[in-house]
């Protein structure tokens, strides 16, 4: 007889059927669509975040095997906005979402979303589609919350209906019982695995499976050893190319790397779409290991292969950056600088083309959404070709590239709008500058930089240092108390998850132990790029309150995928190294990470004294000050008492 499997024991408490969501301020007609339906919506903005704001965008994203962006067209009637969504025969689910620049209302990062119904029931994989949503594009599309506990009980009830599905997302739900308890995911998932393994009659998707589900438990041998199987019984399946793949744009080394390309080209047809998506993937990573090892001649060569124009435009984009030195300050040989003209000339071209085709949009961004990320990257461009024109002698045409370029970055990128002031002032004179640099102080995009020229430019009219300091002081009250307002309208209210770890001295830390304090909690990890980047601005901002006994920051180490003690040295190693004096506590089982939803490293969180979540910061965008602006903010808001708890 053969063997029989559950999940887990939570699988005879769950119901076989959920009747649909329902929202106090959202309703969808009719309540259980069908594939292929039209969904008609009512949204109230009252008491949201948006409950302020006459005007908003409503982005619909369909989940069908893809992920489909649908910008609606929203109108109102009475106090309510209406729109409608168009769903296509394969929907499993939608989610809703409603911005207005950096607000956003998803539900307070529960997210709104409706299942695809068929025979009263929701349609065959309606919960697992929510489940990997939430945890897979809800988090950077919606800032959705992860939830494995959550996604966990949805793949139950999807594993209830559909007991042929367990093997498909056996991979996905070890990942789910890993980030719930590291200790207990093993013991729960191997009756399956074993029952997987001994079928004689293995396909390649149950290869597949394996070899995921054994790289997810972080049983490496395991997994190779099914994936050598796999090769030998299927030496032409898709583990194999993807192994091929792999290895291909894991190798740096450009003579190697060069004839990887050359077997794979061979193995690989040009017919289908996704066929020449792959072999211009190829190219590209040729060309970017060419301009690595700054060998031009063959950089040319393999992008001139490259018929996608974004990624041809980033690769030329990239080669020119490196040529031009990389800073104003740079010394670079004119032969250089003429070349890294040529690309970076391309890339802008490139990009130019690129956004007025679209050819290459992924389903789930909106037309509005990838236009405004293109146009960024076209204002990038822009900085690295004005970049060039400047140390070429070209003043006059740099300074009107950089200024066309901060426009379509909208101001945000705070390197480029220091080369902006500095070519206009150069060029159009130092009281030319004045006026912008104080719009960029009151909204928060300044520099150190850029506050010293500022002051050249105040002090060229006549004014004493006296006056100078009370002139930025009055500026930086308009940008503080704007900054107080935006903090305001983006505060949430959810209470925080209980933690107790140690610290790396090896102290007992809990959260119950800081209750009375604002709390900010920093979760980073020692690889991490952009953690370590923002390290800087977070000690200026632990030093500015490491006097109040009501403020304590705390950094929980996560992510490590190392034993305890190695994690513990590895942590305290670099916090010595780099003289910071942060309370780093130990995520050694990245439990804490899990119950707090985290989906990308740096994420503040921000813990009122009552213990609720209050404001939630997701990466770093490079700006030190802004950093430090934005949480003294937050904690002045909270200390002041002017947001209720």
């Amino acid at each position: 007889m053969k063997k029989r499997f559950a999940f887990l024991p939570i699988l005879l408490f769950v119901n076989l059927v959920s009747l649909g969501q329902q929202y106090s301020n959202l309703s969808f007609s009719p309540a259980q669509p069908k594939p292929g339906d039209k969904i008609h919506f009512e949204y109230s903005n009252k008491g949201t975040v948006l409950g302020n704001e006459s005007s908003f965008d409503a982005i619909a994203y369909i989940s069908d095997g893809q992920v489909r962006a649908q910008e609606i067209t929203l109108k109102t009637e009475g106090d309510k906005w209406i729109g409608n969504i168009v769903t296509n025969d394969s929907t499993k689910v939608v989610f809703l979402v409603f911005k207005k620049d950096e607000l956003i209302d998803n539900n307070k990062e529960q997210g709104y979303s409706l299942m695809l119904f068929t025979g009263g029931e929701p349609v065959k994989g309606a919960y697992i589609a929510e489940a990997d949503f939430i945890n897979g594009y809800g988090s950077f599309l919606m800032q959705l919350k992860s939830d494995p506990a959550q996604s966990l009980s949805l793949y139950n009830k999807e594993f209830l209906r559909y007991p042929d599905l367990k093997s498909k997302y056996l991979a996905s739900y070890a990942g789910l019982l890993l980030r719930i308890d590291k200790s207990t995911a093993k013991e729960k998932i191997q009756p399956f695995i074993d029952e997987l393994t001994g079928n004689e009659n293995k396909t390649e998707a149950d290869y597949q499976t394996l070899v995921n589900t054994y790289q997810r438990l972080g049983e490496k041998e395991k997994s190779d050893n099914f994936k050598k199987e796999a090769f030998q019984k299927f030496p032409a399946g898709n583990l194999a190319k993807g192994e091929k793949l792999n290895s291909f744009y894991n190798e740096q080394d450009l003579k190697k790397k060069q004839g990887l390309l050359k077997t794979l080209l061979k193995e690989i047809p040009s017919k289908t779409e996704n066929e020449k998506i792959t072999i211009n993937g190829l190219y590209y990573s040729m060309a970017s290991v060419a301009a690595a090892a700054k060998n031009w001649t063959l950089f040319k060569q393999y992008a001139s292969h490259v018929t996608a124009k974004e990624m041809l435009a980033n690769s030329y984009n990239s080669a020119a950056w490196t040529l031009s030195g990389e800073s104003l300050d740079s010394k670079v040989n004119k032969p250089n600088l003429i070349l890294a003209k040529d690309f970076a000339s391309k890339a802008v071209s490139g990009m130019r083309y690129a956004m007025e085709h679209l050819k290459n949009k992924p389903t789930y961004f909106t037309d509005k959404e990838y236009k405004k990320n293109m146009n960024y990257s076209s204002g990038m461009y822009g900085d690295t070709y004005a970049l060039i024109l400047w140390k070429l002698g070209l003043k006059t045409e740099a300074y009107k590239v950089q200024e066309a370029a901060v426009k379509a970055m909208d101001n945000n990128n705070q390197e480029a709008n220091e080369r902006y002031i500095i070519y206009k002032e150069k060029v159009k004179g130092v009281n030319a500058v004045k006026n912008e640099i104080e719009n960029y102080v009151k909204e928060g995009k300044s520099s150190p930089k850029l506050k010293e020229m500022l002051k050249k430019a105040y002090l060229s009219g006549g004014h004493t240092e006296a006056e100078y300091a009370s002139y930025i002081e009055n500026l930086m009250k308009e940008y503080r108390a704007k900054l107080k307002e935006e903090v305001i309208k983006k505060m949430i209210t959810q209470e925080a998850p209980k933690f107790a770890l140690k610290d790396i001295a090896g102290n007992n830390i809990s959260l119950d132990d800081l209750k009375g304090k604002v709390v900010v909690a920093d979760f980073w990890a020692t690889w991490c790029g952009p953690c370590k980047a923002s390290f800087p601005a977070m000690q200026t901002a632990l030093n500015k309150f490491k006097d109040d006994p009501n403020v304590q920051f705390v950094f929980v180490n996560s992510w490590e995928n190392k034993k305890p003690e190695e994690m513990q040295k590895n942590a305290d190693e670099f916090i010595k190294k780099n003289k910071y004096t942060f309370q780093v506590l130990l995520d050694t089982d990245d439990k804490v990470i899990g119950n707090y939803g985290v989906e990308g490293i740096p994420t503040k969180f921000v813990i009122d004294p009552s213990g609720n979540i209050r404001f939630k910061a997701i990466g770093y965008d490079g700006s030190a000050d802004k950093l430090v602006d934005e949480l003294s903010a937050v904690i002045d808001v909270l200390k002041s008492g002017i947001v209720k708890e």
